[in-house]
């Protein structure tokens, strides 16, 4: 399982009068990481400088980080540091900063860096991924309910659902819980639904 940002957010922070504004996203590749960097961008393009870090991979493998000119060190490495010490991956941070007048040294800009990434991502929580399996299930609109208990019940979202003559809900549940959810299943609908499992994928899944 590994965790992304909830959504686009930001956050506000002064530190003796120099203005940092974050913004984070959730993003899956380098090319979407880029683009919202770049939008950040042009939207302060008056800005003092604009850093940014973000990690990617189920297996946070893969990250960037950029000063954009700042002192080496004092605020994408921070921004980075920011989004590993929440969990996340997946996730991109850029802090646009306004020169206040006073200058903060290299440990007051990495912490000022810090803290506003660190505030951005606070406001969105989290959203968890995970290895899981697909399945349609088919039943009578009775057991509409039953069926997305028992996946709620497990982690699980619901995916889809086509009610065109009876109800097919396209489902996606933890692989490491498929068994308990088909035993559950079977009993919640007294073995009427009918369960067509397809493939493996990562998918979102309930935080539970």
């Amino acid at each position: 399982m590994y965790y992304t940002v909830g959504g686009d957010g930001s956050a506000e922070i002064s530190v003796k009068h120099s203005k940092f504004i974050a913004f984070c996203s959730a993003v899956s590749s380098d090319d979407e990481a880029e683009a919202f960097v770049k939008g950040v961008k042009k939207r302060y393009a008056d800005a003092t400088h604009a850093p940014y870090a973000y990690l990617l991979g189920e297996k946070s493998d893969k990250s960037r980080a950029s000063d954009d000119g700042e002192p080496s060190g004092t605020s994408g490495i921070p921004i980075l540091e920011a989004i590993k010490n929440t969990g996340l991956t997946n996730t991109v941070v850029v802090v646009v900063r306004y020169f206040g007048g006073i200058k903060l040294g290299t440990g007051g800009l990495a912490r000022a860096y810090g803290d506003a990434a660190l505030a951005a991502l606070s406001t969105m929580g989290k959203r968890a991924f995970d290895k899981c399996v697909l399945f349609d299930v088919s039943c009578d609109y009775a057991f509409i309910s039953a069926v997305q208990n028992q996946v709620y019940s497990f982690c699980g979202i619901l995916q889809n659902a086509d009610y065109t003559g009876g109800a097919v809900l396209s489902v996606a549940v933890p692989v490491e819980k498929k068994q308990a959810f088909l035993s559950a299943l079977a009993d919640a609908t007294s073995g009427k639904a009918v369960v067509k499992e397809k493939e493996e994928s990562y998918c979102e899944v309930k935080l539970c």
